[in-house]
């Protein structure tokens, strides 16, 4: 029969106490068949030494990743619908704010709106901005259909990774204007819901 034998330290003058915990059920511990040290939440332990499933990280608790984290999410929504036929850009009233931790970081923009434009004059278009501040970053135009009282609605949707070098507030905004003042050009139609969502994410 193996026995099991508490050798004390001699160099040591403390007394370790193993304390039995307060229950009512017989419970056997079994050692393991070979040497080593009881870990402890004050132990290191191998990543060569893990197996099996490893339980849900925490992305905010990871290190030694220096870039591709997302440290913030910033979310901007509007249901006001908005129509011009101004041919310089206004605002489209969806927008949201984000201030960068760190100049290396990248701005993820995704938008996702509703919009149409319509007038009376053939190949006519109207047009959407993304800006940084008072800076346009990224356009795009939908046609416009020859009847004044024909529109189409459109999902308005894009992604557009950006790189401001900057730990300042910077307001994302969208603007949009019509190729000519027959045309009308409109977000947020009949008051459905748009997005914007700023994820900043960690560069080198």
């Amino acid at each position: 029969m193996s026995k099991v034998k508490i050798e004390g330290n001699a160099s040591g003058t403390g007394t370790l106490t193993i304390s039995a915990p307060n229950t009512d059920t017989d419970r056997t511990l079994t050692l393991p068949d070979g040497a080593g040290e009881i870990l402890t939440d004050a132990s290191t332990l191998s990543s060569s030494n893990l197996s099996g499933a490893l339980p849900a990280i925490d992305g905010s608790a990871l290190t030694g990743i220096t870039s591709g984290k997302i440290l913030q999410i910033v979310e901007g929504t509007s249901t006001t619908e908005t129509t011009t036929t101004s041919t310089s850009p206004v605002t489209a009233n969806l927008s949201a704010s984000i201030t960068p931790s760190s100049t290396s970081s990248d701005i993820l923009v995704m938008v996702t709106m509703q919009a149409y434009t319509y007038g009376s004059d053939s190949g006519t278009r109207g047009y959407y901005y993304l800006y940084r501040d008072d800076t346009s970053i990224w356009q795009r135009w939908f046609g416009v259909y020859i009847s004044g009282t024909k529109y189409t609605p459109d999902d308005l949707s894009f992604s557009y990774l950006d790189s401001p070098s900057s730990t300042s507030s910077i307001s994302y905004n969208m603007r949009m204007k019509s190729e000519n003042t027959s045309t009308t050009t409109t977000s947020q139609y009949f008051g459905l819901q748009g997005q914007m969502l700023l994820l900043e994410i960690a560069g080198e």
